[in-house]
């Protein structure tokens, strides 16, 4: 199959399992609200983040390392399956044991089943990257929309129907999860794969190599893309930090594109990255994926203010004004995603902890810098300066090993039409002109921009040579 056609089916793939899993997610909001006080779903919060921060450092981002390793072609699939599923057996029996121990202590909190949804979180995440390395992508996308479901259900039966509150909630994680798990294992007939004399010592230092890096990565990802909440709320107050976190969610569907089209890059980038013509490759879907992300970002600063305004509770409409710096920051988080996708494809995984602690410690000077000057806006500031470095030193080495081409003429081009109608829509007080004027910008870029219509035309002549 072409790479570009393979490309977009499996984000096409990808997107159905995301778009369903979000639908589940979004549906059971309302019945959180009604069945957990505040101060439950406070600690339902607290201890779902724990385990997402816990998630990395206990499973030693083996996860991520099955993932890389197993889409090798060289690579022994059944050896890389059990080198990683034995040391995660192992955390498995640490965890539960140390929940068992630390249980006496916090017996506030169920402490056990909280252990017990992170290692869930994590066999799930290696089961499901796993498979998506050796193929099964269709399966892949299906196992989240199984593991939202059976979360949905049992959220109901366990909150509704037996009252179980904050135990009830994180049960019906893990039951999720678990659920994602087995039909993992048997739509895949993942049993085949067990044999834990097929451990390899060396295979497990080797990806332990790969993975260890990614650690204090995904820390340093973290306090780059999230600490702007921390300093917002702690140098001007909860008010503040609550206007900006609304106004945080309305570039999210820029996140969403970004997770979904990164699932399918991980694969497409790692199977082109030792092929005549990679860069050439490369170089298309990075200008494409650029042209995508500005082109999404046009259209959500284009319908900003009638959403704050008629959707949204009015106590929220100044937010409208700090639309247009988060979505270049969201932008120039899904760019630095897409080079951080070429790093791991060529194992530099340290290259990729480098420049996100770089981009991170950034970050945190000038919020703290910028939010006594300019307030809230100068924490956005810094999302969007902290990112465009991460960005620009990613591009810098990657473009000097020889595996990317800079279009710089056309990236130019979206930076000024996007200025342009963030300009319109802060000082234009009338909303359906500055609709208008912003979709047609986006109608001209889609039919103009040679890139776009040649990679369409690519897909074109890929389907009718197939067919």
């Amino acid at each position: 199959m072409n790479k570009y056609k393979k490309l977009v089916g499996n984000s096409l793939i990808f997107a159905v399992g995301n778009m369903g899993s979000k639908l589940v997610q979004f549906i059971l909001i309302p019945l959180y609200s009604y069945t957990l006080t505040t101060s439950d779903f406070g600690d339902a919060d607290f201890l779902t983040q724990l385990v997402y921060l816990l998630t990395p450092i206990i499973g030693l981002e083996l996860f991520d390392a099955a993932f890389r390793f197993a889409l090798d072609k060289k690579e022994n699939k059944i050896v890389i399956f059990n080198s990683t599923l034995f040391p995660l057996l192992i955390m498995l029996l640490v965890t539960v044991l140390i929940s068992l121990l630390i249980k006496p202590i916090f017996n506030n909190y169920p402490v056990l089943i909280t252990g017990i949804f992170l290692m869930a979180n994590i066999f799930f995440a290696f089961l499901s990257n796993f498979i998506r390395a050796i193929g099964y992508v269709k399966e892949f996308a299906i196992a989240g929309i199984v593991n939202t479901i059976f979360m949905g259900i049992s959220s109901y039966l366990l909150l509704v129907i037996f009252k179980m509150n904050l135990t009830g909630y994180l049960l019906s994680f893990t039951i999720g999860l678990v659920s994602g798990c087995i039909y993992i294992i048997i739509s895949t007939n993942l049993f085949k794969f067990i044999n834990i004399k097929r451990t390899s010592k060396v295979k497990i230092i080797a990806m332990l190599k790969y993975s260890i890096p990614l650690i204090p990565n995904y820390f340093a990802w973290w306090l780059n893309a999230s600490s702007d909440r921390l300093f917002i709320i702690t140098m001007i107050g909860a008010s503040a930090n609550g206007l900006y976190a609304m106004a945080s969610k309305i570039p999210n569907f820029i996140n969403v594109v970004t997770t979904i089209f990164s699932q399918s890059w991980q694969i497409s980038i790692v199977e082109e990255y030792n092929h005549n013509g990679n860069k050439k490759f490369v170089s298309n879907v990075f200008i494409s994926f650029i042209s995508v992300l500005f082109l999404v970002g046009i259209l959500i600063v284009t319908f900003a203010r009638p959403i704050f305004l008629w959707v949204l509770d009015r106590s929220y409409y100044e937010g409208w004004k700090l639309t247009s710096l988060l979505v270049l920051a969201v932008i120039y988080n899904g760019i630095a995603l897409f080079l951080e996708a070429i790093y791991t494809a060529y194992k530099k995984t340290f290259s990729v902890l480098v420049t996100t602690t770089c981009g991170a410690i950034i970050n945190i000077f000038i919020t703290i810098g910028l939010i006594p000057l300019m307030g809230y806006y100068g924490a956005a500031i810094a999302n969007v300066i902290s990112f465009l470095i991460v960005i620009l030193i990613r591009i810098i080495e990657i473009h000097n090993i020889g595996i990317l081409n800079i279009d710089i003429k056309r990236i130019v081009i979206y930076h000024l039409l996007f200025f342009s109608i963030s300009f319109i829509s802060l000082t234009c007080k009338n909303i359906i002109l500055v609709s208008i004027i912003g979709v047609f910008v986006c109608i001209s870029v889609v039919l103009f921009d040679r890139n776009i219509t040649k990679q369409f035309k690519i897909l074109k002549i890929r389907k009718n040579k197939v067919e």
